[in-house]
């Protein structure tokens, strides 16, 4: 059974190359500029209250994969503002995709999101990584519009996808 923790920016270096990877592919930790760029946004994702959670092998304690949670919660008396939660980030270390860790994870967001009242749980990827649309479809995320050409011209957008959690 693989074991689900939260990770505090304190403890996220061992997970950079993974996120990295889930920025876009091109990122380069050996850049000191990619480098930079890459612990503005973790810091970023933090200080907006996001949740960063990773799946090991609890036997070799490899790491399988992280996921990234914002659920912004809502002010007193206006609980429509606490109601839906993003998956920022989601990534499976290479050596060990297609055997359901994915899944796993986008399960531990739900519920995570579900335990918090959640209605409704989103996230966004790139229009043209239909491997990824298909995940998420296969764990019951439909896409719900698409913003076109915002990476410029040439470049598909993002697609929006969501998962009611709560009816």
């Amino acid at each position: 059974m693989n074991s689900i923790r939260i990770i505090s920016e304190a403890d996220i270096e061992p997970y950079l190359d993974i996120i990295a990877e889930i920025e876009h592919v091109h990122l380069n930790r050996g850049n000191p500029n990619h480098e930079q760029w890459l612990r503005r946004r973790i810091s970023s994702f933090y200080a907006r209250g996001a949740k960063f959670f990773a799946c090991h092998d609890p036997i070799h304690g490899h790491i399988l994969g992280i996921v990234t949670i914002l659920h912004e919660e809502a002010p007193e008396g206006i609980e429509a503002l606490g109601a839906r939660a993003e998956v920022l980030q989601i990534g499976v270390n290479k050596n060990h995709r297609r055997q359901g860790i994915g899944s796993i994870l986008l399960k531990h967001a739900e519920d995570y999101a579900r335990n918090r009242g959640v209605y409704c749980l989103f996230m966004m990827t790139y229009a043209e990584d239909y491997d990824v649309i298909a995940f998420y479809g296969k764990n019951g995320f439909i896409p719900v519009a698409t913003l076109p050409d915002v990476y410029g011209p040439r470049l598909e957008g993002n697609v929006f996808l969501r998962k009611i959690l709560k009816v």
